[in-house]
């Protein structure tokens, strides 16, 4: 959430700043209108209420009929207090609605544009894997393999689930093993968060109302699978003032996580790209405003440093402002070379928030000099399950074999996966 101080102050700014980001400056104009309009009504029913407690402090003195002139204006007064209210509620409701409903503003060094075909490759590390044959697709060569099977999940459960088998799915697990071992020895906290939550986690870190791929609610209780661990872990300090002197405060959590995937209907059907169950260890961190781009400068050199030593080529991405999310101010992208499909494709990302989401879920930091302000935070994936699918790309071999990259040999035990 924006502070509507910083936006009464420097309306210009933030006019240009969401403009990047699609929102018209008329959406401001009527925020601030309808701000003004809080405001205003606040003060009548505050200064309404200071009324009755001064008279109701001098009824036990009066009696007769001065004691029931006033009685009668009291009631008038409350009456008119209640009507005050109710369009008070009305008006802070709209007020809310409006503020829920604005993005982060973007920094200027995210670039603009509205696609993820505008974003800016920063540049390209490892050389480009090639082959003396026609390289494959990870889904042919796990289907090859006996590692990969879709239509029968697509029996149990439709379209964009799958089973992984045999060493493929060990090779999952020690992926995720590993990448949170690597994790955690950079000081980071290990974390199982719960994999479901409340609304409110959902609206706090920007996902609820902006992105639906995000929001899966299985039932008629108020929790919703999560789509990213960042949800339970950005609500973990949910109300808490943190002393300047914890910070940063730095998880690494692995959970799995649940995807709509809606609006994305023929892209990437075949494999598990793009599917609506995977798992992911992630990274979160909340610091002092002053200290976050550092911190989002560190997250991106343990990802890059993750797809070095699985031996990944890949190219770091500058994000663009329209392809950049509700909570993110800005966001890298690192893409590894999938030379089966010929194309750079994402596999993990980080992003700093700057003070959004801690607004909403009201995470403070008490500073040395005594005074409050809302922490920053800022989130990063150090694996998903689709660095499988440039480890089954970049290491295929010709006789339809897969070398498994050495860091995670003693995590899975093997060193080739080959037909049986």
């Amino acid at each position: 959430m924006l502070d509507i101080k910083e936006i009464r102050k420097k309306t210009g700014v933030f006019k240009k700043g969401l403009a990047r980001k699609g929102v018209s400056g008329g959406v401001i104009d009527q925020l601030l209108d309808i701000d003004q309009r809080r405001r205003d009504l606040l003060q009548v029913v505050e200064s309404m209420k200071a009324e009755q407690n001064a008279v109701s402090k001098k009824i036990a003195q009066l009696s007769g009929v001065e004691k029931q002139q006033v009685l009668s204006d009291m009631k008038n007064l409350s009456d008119k207090k209640k009507t005050q209210e109710g369009e008070l509620q009305l008006v802070e409701e709209q007020y809310e609605s409006l503020m829920y409903d604005l993005p982060n503003i973007p920094f200027e060094s995210a670039p603009d544009g509205i696609s993820d075909e505008e974003n800016v490759v920063l540049r390209e590390e490892g050389d480009k894997t090639s082959f003396s044959f026609q390289p494959r697709e990870h889904w042919e060569i796990a289907e090859n393999l006996e590692l990969l099977d879709t239509e029968r999940s697509a029996k149990v459960s439709g379209s964009r689930f799958y089973y992984l088998r045999n060493e493929l799915a060990v090779l999952q697990q020690a992926l995720m093993m590993w990448a949170f071992r690597e994790v955690v020895a950079k000081g980071f906290s290990a974390t199982i968060p719960p994999f479901m939550t409340r609304k409110e986690a959902l609206m706090g870190t920007g996902f609820f109302a902006k992105d639906e791929n995000y929001v899966v609610n299985p039932g008629e209780d108020d929790l919703y699978l999560i789509g990213t661990s960042e949800v339970p872990m950005m609500g973990f300090h949910a109300d808490e003032v943190l002393d300047e002197g914890d910070l940063p405060s730095k998880f690494v959590s692995y959970s799995p996580c649940f995807r709509r995937e809606a609006g994305t209907y023929g892209k990437d059907m075949k494999g598990i790209f793009r599917v609506h169950q995977f798992e992911k260890v992630e990274m979160v961190v909340l610091c002092r405003p002053e200290e976050s781009e550092m911190m989002h400068e560190e997250l991106l050199r343990i990802e890059e440093n993750l797809l070095q030593q699985l031996g990944l080529p890949y190219r770091v991405v500058n994000v663009c402002c329209g392809d950049l999310g509700n909570s993110a101010a800005k966001k890298y992208d690192l893409e590894a070379w999938l030379p089966g499909q010929g194309n750079y494709r994402e596999m993990t990302s980080t992003s700093i928030c700057t003070n959004f989401q801690t607004r909403r879920l009201n995470i403070r930091v008490r500073q040395k000099d005594g005074s409050i302000v809302h922490a920053h935070s800022l989130n990063g994936t150090a694996v998903s399950s689709r660095p499988l699918v440039a480890i089954l790309e970049n290491f295929q071999r010709k006789d339809g074999s897969v070398v498994v990259p050495k860091v995670l040999v003693p995590y899975c035990g093997f060193e080739m996966i080959r037909k049986k």
